[in-house]
């Protein structure tokens, strides 16, 4: 009788590790997909904005001097590029840090760090460049004596930059960040098991 229970004592405890590990793999595999999300959404700006600053170049080169309101908006578009480039490595250099099989104090440490860097990111891009964007645009159509066409575009535009800004915001980065951050503070607990 000690023979079967002690038997079945050992199949129990194979069973719990085996379920640990089990849980522990998914738990991995969905912090790994969120993580993949928002470090594609970092790879994937990066040569978008680099493929800008040409086309912002180019641009003042064959439109610059003629009008006042085009060269600021030129400069402002270019000088925005310049100074997004460094953050957008900055950011991407943060979630490439993050490494599950490193501590987990680490891992939550930096997709904090990334965690407060969106949130002040979504301040500025809020309140600073993109209606400083709106407003240098204003006057520049009217400079120009854009017709009505452009208008309706550029207003559209503006809608469907601010929409998309919106999602990704919630969809992307809120919804990404918290997922990893639920995950890592679960194999936390784990572990301390």
């Amino acid at each position: 009788m000690k023979n079967v229970w002690a038997s079945v004592d050992e199949r129990l405890k194979k069973q719990e590790i085996l379920k640990e590990c089990i849980v522990k793999e998914m738990i991995y595999k969905k912090t790994n997909k969120s993580l993949n999300i928002l470090l594609w959404s970092e790879l994937i700006a990066i040569p978008i904005i680099l493929g800008i600053i040409p086309f912002i170049v180019w641009a003042y080169e064959k439109f610059g001097g003629k009008r006042v309101m085009w060269d600021i908006y030129t400069f402002y578009a270019g000088l925005f590029c310049v100074v997004y480039f460094p953050y957008l490595l900055y950011k991407a250099f943060l979630l490439i840090k993050i490494d599950l099989a490193d501590k987990i104090k680490n891992n939550l440490l930096y997709i904090n760090k990334f965690d407060i860097i969106i949130k002040k990111e979504k301040i500025v891009m809020s309140f600073f460049f993109g209606p400083l964007f709106i407003i240098l645009l204003i006057p520049m159509l009217i400079e120009a004596k854009a017709n009505v066409f452009i208008w309706i575009l550029a207003i559209c535009l503006i809608i469907f930059a601010t929409l998309y800004t919106y999602w990704s915001y919630k969809k992307i980065y809120d919804k990404n960040i918290q997922s990893i951050k639920r995950n890592l503070e679960e194999l936390n607990e784990l572990k301390e098991e």
